[in-house]
């Protein structure tokens, strides 16, 4: 017997995307709570005309709190979140109708997929993605924790990571600034409050980071290295305490961030790359070439904060330029294809690159 499955959400003045995931969802979830926090537009209407039941609960700048009403009014055996930007895509839709079939039983607990936060867009690829616990048994002690940048904390251990379950984030550009300010006003006042944790204190300084607040998340970084996290959000954690050192003019503490990441993690392609983009913008061919090379050989991680193109084309392009610019042409030529092939989107500069190689290639005798 399939699964009863409850969407669970909360939402506020989201009329113009939210009837775009309700019919998503109602494609696979039995249930659908939407939790409105205060809109005054035609939010709570849409969603009542999607089918699903809406509750209103006022707003106190804390998401768990907000996420857990919609949770404890849910009555399905398993539950899915989303938000009202989110799009879950028709293949993952029918994906997801087989789960509930075939895997969401009492032998688990969760289900994490991959969350598509970012896209290009001309091309339309995945720039930024990370998994995320997307569907939980509904049991005694499954809570959201976290009044910002929340999380679903799972009682058990028995996790499936489903990389076929992808949900995609497709939110309103002009909103972001505004949803970017309230973040890091929770935030702040967290940490004032005296929240001290690990994670905390990594949002926090990702918060400055993105408020373009540079010294002041330098130094939030520096204090979250004191009690780090997770090892992948450290790696991430060194990767942005460099980039606000680069911001700052500190070269030097910059790279020395990356050092510390690759030290942390060699498994991961980003800091292989951030350090070989000094010499290649010197045209240090030589010395940039091993960077690239080792990120050309890493896979792509399951845990953390990915760029695929950090795993996919990115590499093969910088290592085509410098093997060019060394007289390698023939390896120069293998790795633009490569790049190519690997969804590379400036196809045109790279097949003028490999022809500027190919036609230094010496020619051999009739």
């Amino acid at each position: 017997m399939a699964a009863r499955l409850s969407l669970t959400m909360i939402v506020r003045d989201e009329e113009a995307l939210l009837g775009r995931v309700l019919r998503d969802a109602a494609g696979f979830c039995d249930e659908m709570v939407v939790v409105d926090t205060g809109s005054r537009d035609r939010t709570r209407r849409i969603a009542r005309e999607a089918g699903a039941r809406v509750l209103d609960v006022g707003w106190d700048d804390d998401f768990a709190a907000a996420r857990n009403v919609s949770l404890d009014a849910c009555t399905g055996d398993w539950v899915l979140w989303l938000d009202a930007d989110d799009v879950v895509p028709p293949g993952v839709q029918a994906a997801l109708r087989g789960a509930k079939q075939e895997i969401l039983t009492g032998e688990l607990d969760a289900v994490t997929t991959p969350y598509h936060y970012a896209f290009d867009a001309d091309t339309g690829a995945c720039l930024h993605t990370f998994p995320r616990e997307r569907l939980a048994r509904r049991v005694a002690g499954l809570r959201w924790t976290g009044a910002v940048h929340e999380f679903l904390d799972i009682p058990g251990n028995r996790v499936l990571y489903r990389a076929d379950l992808a949900v995609e984030h497709r939110p309103d550009p002009a909103k972001r600034a505004a949803k970017s300010s309230r973040n890091l006003r929770i935030i702040e006042r967290m940490v004032r409050e005296g929240d001290h944790s690990s994670r905390t204190r990594y949002y926090h300084a990702c918060e400055l980071r993105d408020a373009g607040r540079h010294a002041e998340a330098l130094d939030a970084y520096t204090a979250y290295f004191r009690n780090p996290g997770k090892e992948w959000e450290q790696y991430t954690a060194r990767l942005s305490a460099a980039e606000c050192a680069g911001k700052l003019g500190r070269t030097g503490e910059a790279a020395e961030q990356l050092h510390a990441a690759l030290r942390l993690d060699p498994s991961r392609a980003e800091a292989f790359l951030r350090l070989g983009l000094p010499h290649f913008e010197r045209g240090e061919w030589a010395k940039a070439l091993p960077f690239y090379a080792a990120a050309s050989t890493v896979e792509t991680p399951v845990t953390g904060f990915v760029s695929p193109p950090d795993y996919g084309w990115r590499p093969w392009d910088y290592l085509s330029v410098c093997l060019a610019r060394l007289g390698r042409h023939e390896d120069s030529i293998a790795a633009a294809v490569t790049s190519l092939e690997a969804g590379n989107p400036e196809r045109e500069r790279l097949l003028a690159n490999i022809r500027w190689s190919a036609d230094r290639l010496p020619r051999r005798q009739e």
